[in-house]
């Protein structure tokens, strides 16, 4: 205790001083510290352990591909009740002189031009090519899509804010667009996250102001804690801010929010414990400097035994693998710290400088213990099996449904139905289906080329099979299952389409250049004979290239020429191998139709890399490209992907991948991190009641309340909000806040019962304990119970969860855990509760009093 008396009396003593540095370090770190909303991310990517497979996965992507380097794209979703496309046009051209046709063109055109056209890497829209427009345009011809690449992630607020603009100025009348996609439905969480922690901090301080107004009564009072927590949280987030930037470690957007709870709640109570000792120590000490030396004194330990509990807790989170917890937990051990050192130091400072001030207009007396906590206190200190066996029973069956509760990785859940990203994936997900806004994307590179092309069919072939895969792209067939080419890789196929072509041109030729068509087909047909030697006897191959090496006899005998190239297509249409990729055609598309030839051209550029070497296939899921069977299918798709022994390699890239990768973190993670915080905040327990009994079972008694807690939580969201499961990270921060915070008031209790157990005996000082403590830890209990409830004004729905949750799982501790159960157990156990010590061989004579 020396050591806190010694505190309070340099806090007294220099009172001016510290509250005037205090002050102007906040002010500093305030107009000169960086943001924490400038370090932070939505990005879960980014909390993704170092070897997660979707990192190589989207290194190969990157190199692969260079234009998908960023990973960042803006999904434009046109909704147009008139319709998109002219249908009866018989060109193309025909087809896009519609008003939003006429409009996608002029989007393009200023996309290509406009301040942010160096920020885009690619743009992909309907009006590219009849083949874009039957994969971007919905059968409906009421919604059309447009693809915008970006150069880097870094750049995606400017260009979407250049996006917003364009749109509230430039659509036409009656067409609704969406800007959506994986960015924008990043951007919306942060978004969302940065209005959840401005309305939380509004309600909070509302909710302190009122809370403490009700308690103290007076309008002086309510303001030591608000301006210490305030202060605390400015230079908090400015150092973790600062922190971040000096080593490079990326904060998730929901940190800033939940340091503003964990300050306001655990700050306001800290405070709360000092502003009452205070009042106890001036109703019989009126010196305000004597009162402050004792205060401290008297609470300081156990303050900080209550603040190392938390900071254990929190540093342990940085154990985890999961970036979100490794990296959220030393943000809200750093605000704890800052947060005790303002308590120690600058609250009893300004109490030393107000002294009687600080209840004005009352005046500082003790506190009653109030008849509620003394009837409760001799309940369950007279009957302590009785009221262990009922708490229990009460509590148990919902605890076991709260530990078999499944969660949802779905990040679209998260947010609130009404934001345009999600509404924008709302329309894509009706008219496209729900796998297209989030593809997954299969990568293979180092193979020969003369043998990519059967390597695509076989392994599209297998994709397309998965049960929860609703097609398959690929360069053989980019428009999947809606589209009209088919077999685009293979030689009957190819043969088919160079038929299409000749009959376009008019019955073999028509107006193109004769001597080109002739010499590309020949080249073409060589190239077959060379690669399929056991074609180059085939009758309607040698019957074509002697035809072609006679243009009078190809004049005389078109027909002829129809009828060998239809032979030579049934006959490549019998052999399982007869693939060739479609780099062959483009000299003899360009010389019979150009348009078909940039065709080609864009599906290579768009599906083969390397000099035809690597190549890739996009995959769209039938299902929530968020929910568990697609992260499932990730799973089944990476199984059946080929493993190479030469270099090659095969991988798997896409959003849903990364959640894939998160819920297995999650799996790995979950139960190890809990272990770590529960076996910290234990060993600071150990040390501080100096019993290995008593830390087990208020461990225990907080993880049963958050296991209460928790199946309620799921209960009441399921039942009256519909909501399928809870969010991912949701029951990880549950535990922790309620194991962290829960304990304090452990802390407080134990603490006094520990005064009180030496002079009384174990039942009559658990008795006396309880109702000295249980107004002060309703009033800590309310507190910290109403920030986590601030949760609720928010919008993003895992926050809401969590602020329900640890709000009611706070309330259940304060009013059933702390001031019944943990009351109960420790009488039943009597002096077993401080083995190996002996706390009760101190008792006095007298300690034998009757409990009532």
């Amino acid at each position: 205790m020396g050591i806190y008396k010694q505190l309070g009396a340099l806090a007294a003593r220099y009172r001016i001083v510290l509250v005037i540095l205090w002050i102007g370090l906040a002010l500093a770190v305030g107009l000169f510290a960086p943001r924490i909303t400038q370090v932070t991310t939505s990005d879960i990517s980014t909390f993704l352990p170092a070897d997660a497979p979707f990192r190589e996965a989207a290194r190969v992507l990157a190199e692969t591909y260079p234009n998908d380097s960023s990973g960042s794209s803006y999904l434009i979703a046109i909704e147009a009740p008139d319709g998109v496309l002219n249908p009866g046009a018989e060109d193309f051209a025909g087809q896009l002189d519609t008003a939003v046709g006429r409009w996608l063109a002029e989007f393009k055109t200023w996309l290509q031009a406009s301040e942010i056209a160096a920020d885009i890497a690619r743009i992909t829209s309907p009006t590219d090519s009849a083949l874009l427009a039957q994969q971007l345009v919905a059968e409906s011809n009421q919604v059309a899509l447009v693809n915008i690449s970006l150069t880097g992630s870094g750049t995606a607020k400017v260009v979407k804010e250049a996006l917003l603009e364009y749109r509230s100025t430039n659509t036409p009348e009656g067409v609704r667009t969406y800007i959506t996609g994986g960015t924008a439905i990043t951007q919306s969480t942060a978004e969302s996250s940065r209005e959840t922690a401005e309305s939380t901090l509004v309600v909070t301080v509302v909710l302190v102001i009122v809370l403490l107004l009700l308690i103290y009564r007076s309008p002086v009072s309510p303001l030591l804690p608000l301006g210490a927590v305030t202060l605390a949280y400015i230079i908090a987030q400015g150092v973790v801010a600062w922190l971040s930037q000096q080593i490079g470690m990326s904060i998730s957007t929901y940190a800033n929010v939940l340091l503003v709870v964990v300050l306001f709640g655990a700050g306001t109570d800290y405070c709360l414990f000092l502003i009452s000792r205070y009042r106890e120590e001036m109703a019989d000490t009126p010196d305000p400097k004597a009162a402050t030396t004792s205060t401290l004194a008297q609470v300081g330990e156990t303050l900080v035994s209550s603040a190392g509990t938390i900071f254990v807790g929190f540093i342990a989170m940085s154990f985890a693998e999961m970036g979100l917890f490794r990296t959220a937990g030393p943000v809200l051990a750093i605000g704890i710290v800052i947060m005790l050192l303002v308590g120690v130091t600058f609250v009893p400072a300004l109490l030393a400088l107000l002294g009687k001030r600080a209840f004005w207009p009352g005046k500082a007396v003790h506190r009653p213990t109030g008849n509620y906590y003394e009837r409760i206190s001799q309940l369950v200190s007279s009957r302590p099996a009785l009221s262990v066996v009922v708490i229990i029973a009460l509590m148990l069956p919902l605890a076991l449904y709260g530990l078999s509760t499944t969660v949802s990785y779905d990040l679209i859940g998260d947010l609130p139905v009404d934001d345009p990203a999600v509404a924008g994936y709302g329309l894509v997900r009706d008219n496209f289906g729900a796998g297209t806004i989030m593809p997954l994307t299969v990568v293979v590179t180092g193979r020969d080329a003369a043998t990519v092309a059967s390597e695509i069919d076989a392994l599209a072939q297998q994709l397309a099979a998965l049960p929860t895969v609703g097609d398959v792209r690929s360069i053989d067939d980019p428009l999947g299952q809606n589209g009209s080419i088919r077999n685009l890789t293979r030689v009957d196929g190819q043969l088919t389409l160079i038929l299409d072509q000749l009959d376009g041109a008019g019955g073999g030729t028509g107006g193109a250049n004769l001597v080109a068509v002739i010499g590309a087909l020949q080249s073409y047909l060589d190239l077959l004979a060379q690669t399929f030697p056991t074609m180059a006897a085939d009758p309607n191959l040698t019957e074509l290239q002697t035809l072609l090496s006679n243009p009078l006899q190809l004049a005389l005998q078109r027909d002829k020429l129809r009828t060998d190239l239809e032979g030579l297509a049934a006959t490549f249409a019998t052999m399982n191998d007869a693939y060739l990729m479609p780099t062959a055609l483009t000299p003899l598309l360009a010389s019979a139709d150009e348009a078909q030839a940039a065709l080609i051209d864009q599906l290579n550029n768009t599906y083969l890399a390397n000099d035809g070497s690597a190549y890739r296939i996009n995959v769209i899921v039938n299902v929530n490209p968020n929910s568990d069977a697609a992260l499932d299918t990730v799973q089944q798709i990476r199984a059946l992907l080929p493993r190479y022994e030469d270099g090659s390699q095969a991988v798997l890239s896409g959003q849903p991948v990364t959640l894939a990768d998160i819920r297995d973190t999650m799996n790995r993670d979950l139960l190890r991190t809990m272990a770590l915080v529960i076996l910290g905040i234990f060993i600071v327990l150990l040390f501080m009641l100096r019993s290995l009994i008593a830390p087990i079972y208020l461990i225990l008694t907080v993880i049963i309340t958050y296991a209460f807690s928790l199946g309620l939580t799921d209960l009441v969201f399921r039942l009256v909000l519909g909501v399928e499961s809870l969010s991912w990270y949701m029951p990880f921060f549950t535990l922790i806040f309620l194991v962290a915070l829960g304990v304090d008031y452990s802390i407080f209790l134990i603490g006094r019962v520990k005064e009180e157990v030496p002079r009384h005996g174990t039942r009559a000082g658990v008795h006396k304990a309880v109702a000295a403590t249980g107004a002060i830890i309703t009033s800590a209990g309310l507190i910290l119970a109403g920030t986590f409830a601030a949760l609720l004004t928010g919008s993003i729905m895992g926050l809401i969860q969590l602020g329900f949750a640890v709000a009611f799982g706070v309330l259940v501790d304060t009013f059933v855990v702390r001031t019944m159960l943990v009351p109960a157990i420790t009488v039943l156990l009597d002096k077993f509760a401080w083995w190996p010590g002996n706390l009760a061989h101190a008792v006095v004579k007298e300690e034998a009093e009757p409990v009532a």
